[in-house]
């Protein structure tokens, strides 16, 4: 389940998940729809993914903090750590490559 992330959960939720996905968009981008339905595929099938969602328009203290500065955008933390930030929509491919390289 993808959870809406925000400055009130943030912490505990990178806190607590070894791999992270942050997914950045808005409610008006429909690229940012298509990106987020690829995402709900993928962690639907890995157990070891947890996929957050930011609202850069709720959220843009999160989205400064990672110098989000357009949408869809998404960045893999492991352990705290970011590992990959990445810019624009990509297809499920793209994506579980990526995440098989880590």
């Amino acid at each position: 389940m993808i959870v809406n992330i925000s400055l009130n959960n943030y912490d505990e939720y990178i806190n607590n998940n070894d791999l992270v996905i942050l997914e950045f968009g808005a409610i008006w981008c429909s690229p940012c729809k298509v990106l987020e339905n690829i995402l709900k595929e993928i962690e639907e099938e890995n157990n070891n993914i947890t996929i957050g969602k930011v609202d850069i328009e709720n959220s843009p203290d999160i989205a400064i903090k990672f110098g989000i500065m357009s949408v869809p955008s998404m960045v893999i933390i492991k352990n705290k750590k970011v590992i990959e930030k990445i810019n624009g929509l990509k297809d499920r491919e793209f994506i579980e490559k990526l995440i098989n390289c880590i």
